[in-house]
């Protein structure tokens, strides 16, 4: 995971788009605690101070990344104010749309200026290209900027962090391995080549450069942050839990470290420790869903069922207002009823739930979640809570929606929740081209319920003349691809 898609908060009101560990590094400085010493002091006392453009600038991206919007404004306000003219008020307003989602007025926002041709207008376009998709215009402007004669150290690093974010971690990999035989003291090139080694998934060899440059540099916040995220990402969630537990130390403040504190509790099953981060976080950031659903899957795994259905029905109001009445945080939740219902023995409640959850399948890729699942119950992810093995699992394939229903019914039906296994291959039936290995399901979980009737019995002849072997593995009979439907009932009826 790159460092950008990495910073992103999930509970904050916008995305950052300021690079680390650089622009944090120059943010715990003494020249730029000064200046916004000065400035906050001249925002107090109400008095009339003089800032440079640039001053301003790095104000502005200071507030982005804590993501103090109020703040962001004034800056604004007081740039727009004291330089009118300046082509970097305008860079600055970019930024601005840029962190609050608004990428295709941030990229019309170039054309006021009349010069763009330096490094800085270059990686801020490559930057608003990236958050549009359009990876092939960012990956032309970062290559251009790394062919310069000229290029600094930092513009070098700026551009190889845009490529790594395009998705060219192989590429980033073999320019940071050669600029490091040219200079190799070299700390952004070893920071970038440890993210590179991370996109490829060679974690042991990233580990040992953060823990390099901890034994460098025992302060870094950052660096305890990446390691924790590696750790966590493979897995082993009381590594990770340690290095997050090292950054509060240093710096106590740090939300993104307590959020992931709270799902590595959450994977260690100390849901009380889980339950009290995410409580916080909530409460600090109620528009956000994430911290309500783990509070909620921690009521559900210490055995407060009802709150927690009472939790994940409020959580898909609350989707479902987000997003016009689709989204993967209602359809999660709505599952998560579905599962709890199950559990208490309510199947019609049970069915109803995997109804409404499935009516509130979204269309984008948040979907795919429903592939990584491998809990009892749910749960809500983003970039920051996927694992290596939840990303290998999403991106093998493009995913259809009738393969994510029908992985959806066998997840029912390993939990032995067979009604919502059984409502979720009849919905998924009508969409899937082969409905072979489906109602080899179907007829399963019917013979199970004890309805071995008429639709028991053409599901039953469905699979046999699509040859399935799934029904002969489910019923655990060998297999036979000339036995008719009534001689396989028979059998399974006789044993």
């Amino acid at each position: 995971m790159s460092r950008k898609e990495k910073l992103t908060q999930p509970f904050c009101k916008f995305p950052k788009t300021t690079r680390m560990s650089n622009d944090k590094g120059y943010f715990d400085t003494p020249e730029f605690r000064n200046l916004l010493k000065k400035y906050e002091q001249s925002r107090r006392d109400n008095s009339s101070c003089y800032f440079e453009s640039d001053q301003l600038s790095d104000i502005l991206s200071y507030y982005l990344y804590y993501e103090k919007t109020a703040e962001v404004e004034e800056v604004y306000a007081t740039a727009k104010r004291l330089h009118p003219e300046s082509p970097e008020v305008t860079k600055m307003e970019i930024r601005m749309l840029l962190s609050y989602g608004n990428t295709e007025a941030a990229l019309g926002l170039f054309e006021r200026l009349q010069y763009i041709d330096d490094d800085d207008t270059l990686l801020l376009k490559a930057e608003v290209h990236l958050a549009l998709k359009d990876y092939k215009s960012s990956r032309k402007i970062a290559r251009e900027l790394l062919r310069r004669s000229t290029i600094t150290d930092e513009t070098a690093y700026e551009a190889l962090e845009i490529l790594l974010d395009c998705g060219f971690a192989q590429e980033v990999l073999a320019a940071a391995d050669e600029g490091l035989t040219r200079y190799p003291d070299s700390i952004n090139l070893l920071e970038v080549k440890a993210e590179s080694l991370i996109e490829l998934q060679h974690t042991d060899e990233a580990i040992k450069i953060y823990n390099k440059l901890l034994d460098e540099t025992p302060y870094s916040t950052f660096y305890w942050e990446q390691l924790g995220h590696i750790y966590y990402m493979i897995g082993r969630f009381g590594k990770a839990l340690e290095c997050f537990e090292y950054e509060l130390t240093i710096d106590e403040n740090i939300e993104y470290a307590k959020m992931m504190q709270g799902y590595c509790y959450h994977h260690l099953h100390d849901y009380s420790k889980s339950r009290e981060l995410f409580t916080q976080l909530g409460q600090k950031y109620p528009k956000s869903i994430i911290p309500d659903f783990y509070v909620a899957l921690a009521d559900a795994y210490s055995g407060n069922s009802s709150e927690a259905i009472e939790a994940f029905c409020r959580i898909a109001t609350k989707g479902m207002e987000k997003n016009n009445n689709q989204s993967i945080e209602a359809m999660l939740a709505l599952l998560n009823v579905a599962i709890l219902y199950q559990q208490a023995g309510n199947y019609d409640a049970s069915s109803t739930y995997t109804k409404r959850a499935i009516l509130q399948a979204p269309s984008n890729e948040s979907i795919k979640q429903i592939i990584a699942h491998r809990s009892p119950l749910y749960e809500l992810r983003d970039k920051e809570n996927m694992t290596f093995t939840d990303i290998n699992a999403t991106e093998t394939k493009e995913w259809k929606i009738h393969e994510i229903l029908y992985r959806l019914g066998t997840q029912f039906l390993e939990q032995e929740a067979n009604i919502p296994a059984l409502t979720a291959f009849y919905i998924a039936r009508p969409m899937t081209p082969d409905t072979t290995d489906i109602d080899a399901f179907i007829a399963y979980i019917l013979y199970s319920l004890g309805e071995t009737k008429e639709d028991f019995r053409r599901m039953v002849a469905s699979a046999l003349q699509g040859k399935s072997e799934k029904l002969f593995y489910l019923f655990g009979q060998p297999y036979n691809a000339d036995i008719m439907p009534d001689d396989f009932i028979a059998r399974i009826h006789k044993e």
